[in-house]
């Protein structure tokens, strides 16, 4: 099999490698995620820290980003009044100019152990994936280069009923040491559930090629699986959040839309 050619080796060069979209690209100038919509999963990320730390007795909490990106989560939770210095993004990319912590690197290997809160916001999507179709991983071309691993085969049996379809095993495994690094506190995965590999390039869909942004949907069924918690889709988190003007109403509506952001699921897992 030419690894090459596969889904996962596409993605790791478009979310891993220091030339690859991640590491060059601004993604705010691609996509919209819940982040850019206000402030309001910044509220939400506060809230769920300050009660995590307070069930555990976590007098000063950390708050840890995975895939950061430009830093504008940690910009917002500094702007709300979280402490900068107990802060910390994860990204390839290098650091925003902001008074944090910053690893460069690939997640999850390089996140520290921490006490409060991990949030993971469209990071599991990037998790290099094979596709797989009546047995055998294709590439991108959906054409057959080989027959699938038999534990892929045995996670799509699992998960998808079938022996086709994107394979979530390594999601899982990056999901299982993600929540690993909370010592005490709360981590928390935010993805989209559904499709096979997509492409983004300046605000539209593209496609899935190499230069653009790849993203595959998450199960965080067999991520919660890998870890327990429990899945809550994010109309129901943001259900008790009240408008305080005219903009924030409209804010609102886009995060609480079933048919797109609001059908995000928020995984949350409490350590230990």
């Amino acid at each position: 099999m030419d690894a090459e050619l596969t889904w996962a080796n596409l993605m790791a060069r478009t979310h891993e490698a220091p030339d690859g979209f991640s590491s060059t690209q601004p993604a705010q100038a691609h996509f919209t995620t819940s982040v850019d919509v206000g402030n309001h999963i910044a509220k939400l990320v506060l809230a769920r820290c300050e009660a995590a730390a307070s069930r555990h007795g976590i007098e000063q909490p950390w708050i840890v980003d995975v895939g950061a990106g430009s830093g504008r989560l940690l910009a917002q939770l500094i702007a709300l009044g979280f402490p900068a210095d107990r802060l910390i993004g994860v990204d390839v990319r290098p650091a925003p100019d902001l008074p944090v912590h910053w690893i460069q690197g690939v997640a999850p290997a390089c996140v520290p152990p921490v006490q409060g809160l991990l949030f993971a916001h469209e990071f599991l999507d990037d998790v290099p994936v094979d596709v797989v179709a009546e047995g055998q991983v294709v590439d991108h071309r959906g054409t057959p280069i080989g027959p699938a691993h038999p534990d892929d085969l045995a996670w799509l049996q699992q998960w998808a009923g079938s022996d086709s379809g994107v394979v979530g095993r390594r999601r899982d495994e990056a999901w299982r040491t993600l929540v690993s690094r909370v010592a005490e506190g709360e981590a928390i995965a935010v993805d989209y559930t559904t499709t096979e590999p997509v492409g983004h390039w300046r605000g539209r869909r593209a496609v899935a090629a190499p230069g653009a942004d790849i993203s595959a949907g998450v199960d965080l069924r067999s991520c919660r699986a890998a870890t327990g918690g429990r899945i809550v889709p994010q109309h129901r988190m943001l259900a008790g959040v009240t408008a305080q003007h005219l903009g924030e109403t409209a804010e609102l509506a886009v995060l609480r839309d079933r048919s797109g952001l609001g059908a995000f699921g928020w995984l949350i897992t409490d350590r230990p």
